[in-house]
């Protein structure tokens, strides 16, 4: 009985909160990349080009693996609460491993994304709820009424990435995916007498479904600069969560441009704006972001950024401002570890990324 009163309590909360938000945003791979704050679709020359650009395989190296882990969290630290109470965090990883030629790439990664909504509630129970999503969450415990609901889709991608050149100076590429996806929408009920136990990693019940899919790329250079377009999710799979009868998770269509130049040898800035929008922890996304990179001595090279979501204007959106910092040391001239840090205004991205790089 107690059973079915669960259930029951947690298809109301699934239908009364907000509408599904989790999806799956641009940037949300590469150690390097974030360390430009996602201004990457035009400088993508290594094995991570199977991610950010296709395309970019034509100009990197002759050999390139990479190794990348990269983590970062969201949420609405000072605890303003949207009309009605709503509020929400999230949680974003990847794990990324390629290896690619100038004509020719492999690649698998594993992206996860996770959100928590609130409905309304008492201002001490969304407050706390806006960090219920990182790590150190699991286990913490919250008091107040209201509901929460809990959506996760976590989308292992296996691909073959193809390189072509057109002309002198402009290439196109494809990567092919097998995607394999694992959606879940959780509602639970806060007890207004006591305290909720919220573990991102226990409340999970997901539902694994296949789907095909296609990332499409394009880089043209002139002199010194060069420009990228990348489409992401072409055909935007769909995946439904467990017990069904709730909004499908997809991975939406992304389109993003970026324009890199090279002023003086071994520095340059780039430029990198979303064409679409794309649902994320605290609402919609259209990001804009603008980074450098350099080397400053014959092992090190350190690079940064800033972004900002230019689609802040809708209800359950932030401006998400943010800036990155990262470097690279190279262990052989062929060998290089990265890493960087992520920090953000209320709303904005805090997050961290490793990674290694064999270049030849």
């Amino acid at each position: 009985m107690s059973n079915l009163v669960s259930r029951v309590c947690a298809a109301l909360i699934l239908g009364a909160l907000p509408a599904a938000a989790t999806a799956q945003t641009f940037d949300s791979a590469g150690t390097r990349a974030a360390g430009m704050a996602g201004a990457f679709v035009a400088v993508a020359d290594d094995a991570s080009a199977v991610y950010w650009n296709p395309a970019g395989f034509a100009s990197g190296s002759y050999f390139s693996l990479v190794l990348d882990r990269t983590y970062s969290e969201t949420d609405r630290r000072s605890a303003k609460v949207e009309p009605g109470g709503s509020i929400a965090s999230g949680r974003r990883s990847a794990l990324l491993m390629a290896l690619g030629f100038p004509a020719l790439g492999l690649s698998y990664y594993r992206l996860r994304h996770s959100s928590v909504i609130t409905g309304e509630g008492p201002a001490r129970a969304a407050e706390g709820l806006t960090r219920a999503i990182g790590t150190a969450s699991a286990g913490r415990k919250f008091t107040g009424a209201g509901a929460v609901r809990l959506d996760t889709l976590i989308t292992h991608h296996t691909g073959a990435t193809l390189v072509q050149t057109i002309v002198p100076g402009l290439d196109v590429g494809a990567t092919f995916k097998l995607v394999r996806g694992v959606a879940s929408s959780v509602g639970i009920p806060l007890d207004p007498d006591g305290a909720q136990r919220i573990d991102p990693e226990e409340d999970f019940v997901g539902k694994g479904t296949n789907h095909f899919d296609i990332d499409v790329g394009v880089m043209g250079s002139v002199g010194r600069m060069k420009a990228g377009l990348t489409l992401r999710n072409m055909t935007e799979p769909g995946f439904e969560t467990a017990g069904g009868g709730l909004p499908a998770l997809k991975l939406e269509r992304q389109a993003r441009g970026g324009i890199a130049i090279t002023p003086i040898d071994g520095w340059l800035v780039a430029a990198d704006l979303d064409f679409t929008r794309t649902a994320g922890a605290l609402g919609a996304e259209r990001i804009f972001a603008l980074g450098a990179e350099g080397r400053v001595a014959a092992r090190a090279t350190v690079r940064g950024g800033f972004r900002v979501n230019t689609a802040a204007n809708d209800t359950w959106s932030t401006k998400a401002a943010g800036v990155s910092a990262g470097g690279s040391y190279a262990v052989t001239p062929s060998l290089l570890l990265d890493a960087q840090v992520t920090g953000g205004a209320d709303g904005g991205a805090r997050g961290w990324g490793v990674s290694g790089r064999f270049v030849y």
